[in-house]
């Protein structure tokens, strides 16, 4: 029997993660069908449950960090309750703004250390051309211990995001955006960190004063204030769904046993007798039997103007009674209301592909071993050709250069970041505007 449900994913950070766990899916027994979308962080997956199942599902991409966040037995009724967990309204906000906090908290700490690279790396190309005076010996002893502990503190704090990455890749031969990030800052640290444990020793082959500290910590800083106001922008993009959200009734006054209850508008039941009083939200859809009243319908209709609504007119749940009370019977509830649809439309939009999106997945997919391959190439091309010219030392520094440059520019590409995150805050800026 084959199912077909969409998982919310937790420890995506790139595009390229999306083309790892899809192609991860796809070799799965039983998987038809496999759709991943950065952008809202959820999955699409079609599968054959006698051969498969979720859990087996999160179990392959667990050791790739990534894993599927299970929906609930109440989640498949399409509550309110449902929907609040389901697109993180309530604890998975929670936990995105707790994630987000300490993003920013690692921003704010490695920034400084930035701009105090950026200082060095300015006075030192300004003195190269006799612009400014050297650094006094004192101060460039000084600077020479204190950017190696600053360089420390961003790669191993700040940067372990992008070292699990390389982890990920040597042990498991997948790389995503991180990767880069992490064996570009990687190699810049490392080789800097030799020069200055056996500075005296490689004086004699290399420039020992030519150290990359700066570069780690300047690139780690600007990709995670990026991947900072990335998060911060899709964590508004629920905005949208949340305001379809707070257009449904928390509770309904319904009639048993000839007696009025208040009960959760998640408990009404097909076939209740439903009172609606001025200026109440109507929780369900139905059909009016008694009284008659002027209903605000425009989050339906966009019509601004209240409709007359009397015995034998239909009501939809989300619109708002604005004068008159009236007793109407429940048709429709839970998953079955039109609010309820209008809700699963837009979580199905942001979810789904434009074509130019499912183009840019396609790229990015090789994207990362092509810029791998070319960041060797280039190295290896500096250390073969340049050597004989230019001397062993400064042909290591500019292949070094070079294949630093080529990974960390490669990084923040608008391939990986911008296409999807622009598809899902544009769906959800139509659906704040009524464009369903």
């Amino acid at each position: 029997m084959t199912t077909s449900q969409t998982y919310k994913i937790k420890g995506m950070h790139c595009a390229s993660c999306a083309g790892i766990i899809e192609k991860t899916f796809k070799k799965v027994p039983g998987v038809e069908l496999a759709q991943v979308n950065y952008g809202t962080e959820t999955a699409k997956v079609a599968f054959d449950e006698t051969k498969t199942s979720p859990d087996y599902l999160s179990r392959t991409i667990e050791p790739l960090g990534y894993s599927l966040i299970m929906p609930t037995a109440e989640s498949m009724s399409m509550s309110e309750r449902e929907h609040t967990a389901h697109l993180g309204l309530n604890q998975s906000k929670k936990d995105k703004f707790t994630e987000l906090t300490d993003m920013r908290t690692k921003v704010l700490s490695v920034i400084p250390l930035a701009i105090f690279s950026a200082f060095i790396m300015g006075w030192d190309i300004l003195a190269e051309f006799k612009v400014l005076a050297p650094p006094v010996d004192f101060l460039k002893e000084f600077f020479h211990h204190l950017l190696p502990i600053f360089a420390t503190y961003t790669l191993f704090v700040v940067g372990k995001p992008y070292l699990l990455g390389v982890y990920r890749f040597l042990r498991y031969g997948k790389a995503n955006m991180d990767t880069l990030i992490g064996i570009g800052t990687s190699v810049a640290f490392v080789y800097s960190f030799v020069l200055s444990a056996f500075e005296e020793s490689l004086a004699r082959f290399v420039n020992v004063e030519q150290s990359y500290y700066d570069v780690t910590i300047i690139v780690i800083a600007f990709i995670a204030l990026g991947k900072y106001l990335e998060a911060r922008a899709k964590v508004k993009t629920v905005d949208a769904i949340e305001k379809l959200l707070n257009l449904q009734a928390k509770t309904a006054l319904v009639v048993r046993d000839g007696q009025e209850q208040e009960v959760p508008a998640d408990q009404v039941l097909v076939g209740d007798l439903i009172i609606i009083k001025p200026g109440a939200n109507i929780p369900v859809d139905g059909i009016i039997t008694a009284g008659s009243s002027f209903i605000d319908e425009s989050m339906v209709t966009g019509e601004s103007m209240p409709v007359e609504k009397s015995i034998n007119d239909k009501v939809v749940a989300g619109t708002m009674n604005t004068s008159g009370a009236f007793t109407f019977k429940a048709t429709k509830v839970g998953s079955e209301t039109l609010l309820a649809k209008i809700i699963k439309m837009v979580e199905e939009a942001q979810g789904s592909r434009a074509p130019i999106q499912a183009l840019a997945d396609k790229i990015s997919s090789v994207f990362v071993p092509i810029v791998l391959v070319l960041s060797v190439v280039a190295l290896a091309v500096w250390l073969i050709i340049g050597t004989p010219y230019l001397g062993f030392s400064q042909a290591l520094s500019y292949g070094l250069t070079s294949f630093v440059g080529i990974l960390v520019i490669a990084c923040p590409c608008a391939l990986g970041l911008a296409t999807p995150t622009a598809i899902i805050v544009g769906v959800g800026k139509g659906a704040k505007e009524g464009i369903l």
